[in-house]
Order: C-alpha cells, then sequence, then structure tokens
C-alpha cells in the first residue's frame, strides 16, 4: 500500500464533499486537516502537504471513480466505515447535509462497497453530534 496515495485520496474525497455546496469554507479545511492528522497519525506540516496535493489531484480527475476504487482495494472494511464517518463530518460541519454532499457520500459509500445499511447507520450516528 502506498500510504501517501492513500492519504491524498482520503483527501480528495473529503475535500470533494467540503466542495459539493460550492462552498470550500475555512471550517471545512480545519476539520479536514484534523480528519487526515488523526487517521493516518501524521503532523500538521505532511497534512497541509498532503491537502494541498489532494486539491491539485481533484483539479485533474474528472470524477470519484479513480479515488474510491483505489481506497476499496486499499482500505479494510472498518477502515471504510470510518472513512465515511469522516466523510460525513465533514458534511454536517456547517450544520446541515446538502443534497449534493449526501449524494456523493452514498455514492463513495457504493464505490467503496459499504453496505448500506452500515452507511445509514453512520450517517445516524454522526448526525447526532450536530
Amino acid at each position: 500500500m502506498d500510504l501517501d496515495k492513500t492519504i491524498i485520496y482520503s483527501s480528495c474525497l473529503l475535500l470533494i464533499i467540503a466542495k459539493a455546496d460550492d462552498k470550500l469554507l475555512k471550517e471545512e479545511i480545519s476539520i479536514i486537516e484534523e480528519i487526515i492528522s488523526d487517521f493516518f497519525q501524521i503532523d500538521k506540516q505532511k497534512t497541509k502537504k498532503m491537502i494541498e496535493e489532494s486539491l491539485i489531484e481533484i483539479e485533474k480527475s474528472i470524477d470519484i471513480y479513480q479515488f474510491s476504487k483505489y481506497l476499496n482495494e486499499t482500505l479494510f472494511y472498518q477502515d471504510k466505515l470510518d472513512l465515511i464517518k469522516c466523510i460525513f463530518e465533514v458534511g454536517y460541519i456547517d450544520g446541515e447535509l446538502h443534497h449534493l454532499e449526501y449524494h456523493y457520500i452514498k455514492s463513495i459509500s457504493n464505490l467503496l462497497n459499504v453496505e448500506k445499511k452500515d452507511m445509514i447507520s453512520v450517517k445516524r450516528e454522526m448526525k447526532k453530534y450536530i
């Protein structure tokens, strides 16, 4: 497994959710930095570098498939669930889940082969925190 690629592609998915409503808020960037740093146990400097690289990757990409496909092949099921939790956290950071954010989250869940019942369970769990 290429850890940097895994970090970048995970960051890409988080950023795509943050940008789904056509607004990239400071709070969204902050929570993504916190998530990436905690999830992958890396320092803030490397986190910022990975997020910058992720923004470049998003500009080069045409959809979420390439990121999700790689992560599906790389992550264990529990890691995928944890990533979906993090993605919901980004979606809910502004107090509500925009319909486009939810659409992307469902698509990512499907591409990661996360069972629908597990995705719904994660959504319910994360909704408690808003």
